[in-house]
């Protein structure tokens, strides 16, 4: 089920072609089944950063859509298309590059995903999955070894949900590979991201400044836990 919404849209987190591009797949009938996810779907609903690519998944049934159907409408409607998986079976879904030249091309990611529980938010003609769900989507990617990005968008979302929700609502979409522990570690462990790129964030923060917000976030979550 579709929830209609007036929310505003943080546009200027996007470029102009980005922007057109997700419209058209948007109003296109073929991509009916997809819904927005990830950091574009968190950055033009927050404003916090900008963010460059189209994540579109899917909770139909597995094996369910003809990827080729996909493809054939790229190669029509854009002058660039290009599949960068290697082989030619699909998976769990598939990424390309379209636009109107390699240089400009906008990576979009087509997968299917069963975590998209809640009912999708259509908001200005673009399907969103909720944001709880992405939350969870993004706890899992941490737990298994975030991006900068990843924890820029956590660090957003500790104005609207404590690190205590966030795991709670992981652990209801991945109840079978919630780990606690493991992920309150993950959460804590930069190593990884420190050597990643600073996204380009519209709220002035620096990169120091969300990963101490993180830890004391983990810290008060734990003192909350603690016996008295």
């Amino acid at each position: 089920m579709n929830k209609k919404t007036d929310k505003y849209l943080y546009y200027e987190t996007v470029t102009r072609q980005l922007k057109e591009m997700l419209q058209t797949l948007m109003q296109e009938p073929l991509f009916k089944p997809f819904c927005l996810v990830g950091g574009t779907s968190l950055s033009l609903r927050l404003g916090h950063r900008r963010s460059v690519d189209i994540d579109l998944f899917t909770n139909v049934s597995y094996g369910s859509l003809d990827f080729s159907l996909f493809e054939n409408y790229f190669e029509r409607n854009f002058p660039y298309c290009s599949c960068i998986d290697s082989t030619d079976i699909v998976g769990f879904g598939r990424s390309y590059f379209i636009g109107r030249s390699k240089a400009d091309a906008v990576k979009v990611d087509l997968y299917y995903r069963n975590e998209i529980s809640d009912s999708l938010e259509v908001i200005d003609g673009i399907r969103m999955a909720s944001i709880p769900d992405i939350i969870a989507m993004k706890v899992d990617v941490i737990s298994r070894g975030g991006r900068k990005k990843d924890f820029w968008d956590i660090h957003e979302l500790l104005n609207r949900y404590s690190v205590q929700e966030m795991f709670q609502i992981h652990q209801q979409r991945y109840k079978y590979t919630h780990d606690r522990e493991e992920v309150i570690t993950a959460f804590v462990d930069f190593s990884t991201a420190d050597e990643d790129f600073n996204p380009i964030c519209l709220k002035n923060k620096a990169w120091e400044l969300v990963k101490l917000d993180i830890v004391e976030a983990i810290d008060e979550m734990a003192k909350q836990k603690a016996p008295k």
